[in-house]
């Protein structure tokens, strides 16, 4: 937990409006302390949209664990011995189901979508492979990767998954399944009930009203395209940015090969991609624009190009 801390930046932005310049953003789960009784939200649950995280579920709701019967022992005796809490003394869950969705907002606010470069959670109880897992979404809907939480036999047993995006992709959403079973039942046999301790995920960025495309797919070959980047809705006016290919700063090339008039209504800036550019494999753009109210804009499309089989 503490490498990945490092790797998505200090400090801990807690409760701050943002976006800020650097940070991360974490979700103990805590507060209260143990007297406290559990607590629970509907879905979609906002409590946290401070700190730029609003959680889903097709289940009825979500529990944060408390006094008097911890790790959920109000729903099941065994719950208490089955289940540890990373950060002491309380747990999270959906309710009626095992899967969540983590959806990204500016800071402060539950309208204004937004992405991330990372996320890891904290889970206990995964004794059974393949149970849990993480599925990690761009913003246009893309799915960007999806990894299995490692097991371990035995009660109280911890797990953690973080994962960061080095070459540009930013994040959406996250789905979370947490073991194979709603909270409910006894863990026995091909039954495994987990729940989740610390959250923590990268500064989530405002992508709202920045598009790029083509969006993120399969591009069927390695021919010429046009990249066409758009911005909308825009109250501040655009002061500075970043584009990035594969991780590089590509920012002069970019605004060399702007087509002379290809800017509708100032918002649409379209770049003639040569053939040849963009070989077989995976790429990823980004785009980051700074504004004059102190803001930035954030979004990132990764294609994959399948060799062109043309003439």
């Amino acid at each position: 937990m503490d490498a990945y801390r490092a790797a998505l930046g200090n400090p801990n932005n807690a409760n701050n409006p943002g976006p800020l310049a650097t940070g991360r953003r974490e979700i103990n789960w805590d507060g209260g302390g143990a007297a406290a009784p559990p607590t629970l939200d509907p879905s979609p649950m906002i409590r946290f949209s401070n700190r730029g995280a609003v959680f889903t579920t097709p289940g009825t709701g979500f529990e944060i664990s408390g006094a008097p019967t911890p790790n959920f022992g109000e729903i099941n005796v065994t719950y208490p011995t089955l289940f540890a809490p990373f950060s002491v003394p309380r747990l999270f869950a959906p309710l009626n189901s095992n899967v969540m969705d983590v959806w990204f907002f500016v800071p402060g606010s539950t309208t204004v979508p937004a992405a991330v470069t990372g996320f890891g959670a904290v889970f206990t109880s995964v004794t059974v492979a393949n149970s849990t897992r993480l599925e990690f979404y761009a913003p246009d809907g893309a799915l960007l990767y999806e990894r299995a939480v490692l097991w371990a036999p035995g009660n109280g047993s911890l797990s953690f998954l973080g994962v960061s995006f080095y070459s540009g992709e930013v994040v959406g959403r996250v789905r979370i399944i947490s073991g194979n079973a709603a909270l409910g039942p006894n863990e026995a046999g091909a039954v495994d009930v987990a729940v989740m301790d610390d959250f923590v995920y990268g500064e989530p960025v405002s992508v709202q009203g920045l598009t790029i495309a083509p969006e993120s797919g399969r591009l069927f070959r390695t021919a010429a395209l046009d990249l066409v980047v758009g911005v909308t809705g825009l109250t501040a006016s655009v002061t500075g940015g970043r584009v990035q290919l594969d991780g590089v700063d590509v920012t002069a090339p970019f605004l060399a090969c702007l087509v002379n008039g290809s800017q509708a209504g100032g918002a649409t800036f379209r770049c003639p991609v040569p053939r040849g550019l963009l070989g077989p494999g995976d790429h990823v753009m980004q785009v980051e624009l700074n504004l004059s109210d102190q803001t930035r804009l954030r979004q990132a499309v990764r294609w994959t190009v399948v060799g062109n089989t043309e003439p």
